[in-house]
């Protein structure tokens, strides 16, 4: 049970372990896959030429990630989502996320949010996530996850899993179970799901408040929370700045930890530098990955 009111924030580093890419490996995935691609049906009037010359410029253009291609041509966001979308409904495989497959954290996280060996913990947990990924993989294990162990039905495990926000700031794949976590799917539900995802530069700035109720909402919680844990996270400095939340009196007096497995040194440094007119210092970091974060550094209690 946890009981330590805790906000964790992901970014794409927090589920490789279940088979989804970092920004740099969804470019290359996506190039890859161009030809596939350019002889598949297309919805919204697109050709393959377009297709053709979109994954050409953005193999090109020395990006790391799709989202920084898009802010340099927005005219073609809709057909970037949509690529986005086809790309991550491919992983989508809910055996992969579960043994003989290693589910790392998310069993850990599964365990921590029971009360013993029962489901009422998650009605009590003081844990909160918010979360970048349009992925869904980590809601789908714990769904499944009770609806195994305590026999329940996929509502009855809905139900309960609601208990614990998640709060996807630039949108989602879709409600699960709602929407099936499987790599099939047509066009026209593909082309539904990539509207549901925002991607950086679709989210406005305003002069006063906040860019949507999902920031909104995970600005409450960081208020609430005596803990905050990044995992995976790139921090984006638009990203940072859309909370609302982040400076020296904010974070005074609570525990802030983040991973920084796989940076350089001289990446560490600089994100030093970069976070601590936020009031994160350095002590906050650590090269320990995702999944033995809770056995390396801190524990949820």
């Amino acid at each position: 049970m946890i009981e330590t009111p805790t906000v964790l924030i992901l970014g794409a580093g927090a589920s490789t372990h279940v088979d989804y890419p970092l920004g740099r490996k969804l470019v290359n995935d996506l190039c890859s896959q161009k030809k596939i691609v350019m002889r598949s049906e297309l919805p919204m009037g697109w050709t393959s030429a377009e297709v053709d010359q979109f994954l050409t410029r953005l193999s090109r253009a020395g990006h790391y990630s799709i989202d920084a291609y898009l802010e340099t041509v927005p005219h073609h966001t809709d057909l970037g989502k949509y690529l986005i979308a086809r790309e991550m409904k491919g992983h989508e495989n809910i055996d992969r996320l579960f043994s003989p497959n290693d589910p790392g954290w998310y069993q850990y996280i599964f365990n921590r949010l029971l009360d013993g060996n029962s489901p009422s913990g998650f009605e009590s947990s003081q844990l909160s996530i918010i979360t970048f990924n349009y992925d869904r993989s980590l809601e789908v294990y714990l769904h499944e996850a009770l609806v195994a162990r305590f026999e329940m039905t996929p509502d009855e495990a809905a139900a309960t899993l609601s208990h614990v926000p998640i709060i996807h700031v630039h949108g989602s794949m879709g409600e699960y179970p709602d929407i099936p976590y499987e790599s099939q799917c047509d066009i026209e539900m593909l082309l539904e799901i990539s509207r549901k995802i925002q991607i950086i530069h679709e989210v406005s700035d305003p002069s006063d408040g906040f860019c949507n109720r999902e920031f909104e909402q995970a600005n409450k919680l960081l208020h609430e929370a005596e803990r905050v844990l990044f995992f995976g996270f790139g921090f984006h400095p638009d990203n940072i700045r859309r909370f609302n939340f982040f400076t020296p009196e904010n974070t005074e007096g609570r525990e802030i930890r983040a991973t920084t497995s796989g940076m350089g040194a001289i990446d560490v440094d600089d994100l030093v530098s970069r976070l601590k007119p936020l009031g994160i210092k350095s002590t906050a970091l650590n090269g320990s990955a995702c999944n033995n974060f809770f056995s390396q550094v801190t524990a949820l209690k």
